[in-house]
């Protein structure tokens, strides 16, 4: 009884007993085998006894666990020393965390400029130092839309003009203008054959190669270029004007007399309507070569914004890669952030709770019971038969009163209760 007569006179006192920290397992082993013994003599080993008796040492062995301070700082040491070690790491990934969500702010304000620059490119080009008119693409749709229209009526020109020169027989009724400008020219020059149609067809690339060549030797104005352009406006003038000359001298047999002499080139150099025939083509192919140089530069105006704006791209899609991977480190951060918050969060709980060390309380009450069942055996005189229903019926009082713990399944020493429970 000297246990349970223990249990009204524990008391917690501010500073433990020399003598209790310096007791091992072993020696509280024999008191409460002793203490079993003699409860169970003293109540001639009652079951009902037994489940009060277990119940009682129970609350003293928790309370003796609580109570006793340098037990409980032993016992929590591994949880206070891993506490501190996540606080160090936890402040790590903060600081990580702040660095990371500066360098974020930083590519993400690079690519709002960049954006920004996108649009006032566009506008005011000089403040990027690219030297193009603002209003280049206005003019540049404006002379594409005067160089297709010109191009069409250059098409139209020296396909009829050549067809006339060189495959068209005229009769009295043909006038000037529909001596230049034939509408059955094609289809005549398809009747011909596929030489003939094919002349005609690709004559006027002849002209639109010409005033490609004086746009590119335009391009870099140099004395020889320079040259180049003077003889290729010339080649195009003695063409036109051996069109106009043979449409002319067609022209002026019509109505040619036998006191009239023959077409010749001073006849033709004062006649209106060779004049006519030459600048209806070489002037409208004079305009059509300028409209085409225009054209050329303000799209290359156009490509200097354009590639310094796919620049401008390019460098916005790769800081939005590193943005991306700055927000994937940022996410993990945070994921460990609250990881380690729940940790410290247990941790702290429990070195705020104690910690009952379950299997020395097994190894204890274990022993109590044996000193019960012992007692049974030697002093209570029962058949065989009834001392060992007797001695059974103690057992599955103790082992309900472990399940009752819910201390059966438990294998690992140590028992946490935390603050919260």
């Amino acid at each position: 009884m000297g246990l349970l007569k223990s249990i009204a006179q524990l008391k917690p006192t501010k500073k433990p007993e020399p003598l209790k920290a310096v007791k091992t397992i072993e020696d509280e082993k024999v008191t409460y085998h002793k203490d079993g013994l003699e409860s169970s003599k003293s109540c001639q080993g009652q079951p009902e006894n037994l489940k009060i008796n277990l119940e009682a040492i129970y609350y003293k062995f928790e309370n003796k666990c609580k109570v006793e301070e340098l037990d409980q700082i032993r016992l929590k040491q591994p949880y206070m020393t891993e506490l501190k070690g996540k606080k160090t790491i936890l402040l790590n990934k903060e600081e990580e965390l702040k660095r990371e969500t500066e360098r974020l702010e930083k590519v993400e304000d690079k690519i709002d400029g960049l954006k920004n620059d996108i649009v006032n490119v566009r506008r005011n080009p000089h403040d990027y130092g690219i030297p193009a008119d603002r209003r280049s693409s206005t003019k540049f749709w404006i002379g594409l839309v005067l160089l297709l229209f010109l191009t069409l009526y250059t098409f139209i020109f020296y396909i009829s003009t050549s067809f006339s020169a060189f495959f068209r027989t005229f009769d009295p009724s043909t006038q000037l203008f529909s001596g230049m400008f034939y509408p059955q020219a094609l289809q005549e020059a398809y009747d011909g054959g596929w030489l003939e149609l094919g002349f005609i067809l690709f004559i006027p690339f002849v002209f639109f190669g010409l005033g490609y060549l004086i746009h590119m030797f335009w391009h870099k104005p140099t004395t020889v270029n320079i040259i180049k352009v003077i003889m290729l406006f010339i080649t195009t003038f003695i063409f036109d004007a051996l069109l106009a000359y043979l449409i002319d001298e067609k022209l002026y047999n019509l109505n040619k007399t036998f006191e009239d002499p023959d077409f010749s080139v001073s006849l033709a150099l004062n006649s209106p309507s060779f004049w006519v025939i030459i600048f209806a083509g070489f002037v409208s192919y004079v305009i059509w070569g300028l409209v085409f140089d225009f054209v050329m530069k303000e799209h290359a105006d156009r490509d200097k914004i354009q590639n310094f704006i796919n620049s401008l791209e390019q460098d916005i899609n790769n800081l939005l890669g590193r943005a991306e991977k700055h927000k994937e480190v940022i996410i993990a951060i945070e994921k460990v952030k609250d990881d380690l918050n729940i940790r410290c969060t247990e941790l702290e709980n429990i070195i705020e709770g104690f910690i009952l060390p379950i299997r020395n309380y097994k190894a204890l009450s274990s022993e109590y019971l044996q000193g019960w069942l012992e007692s049974i055996t030697r002093h209570v005189v029962l058949g065989p038969e009834e001392t060992k229903a007797y001695l059974h019926e103690c057992r599955k009082v103790y082992d309900n009163h472990i399940k009752e713990l819910d201390l059966d399944t438990d294998t690992y020493q140590n028992k946490v209760y935390t603050k919260t429970l």
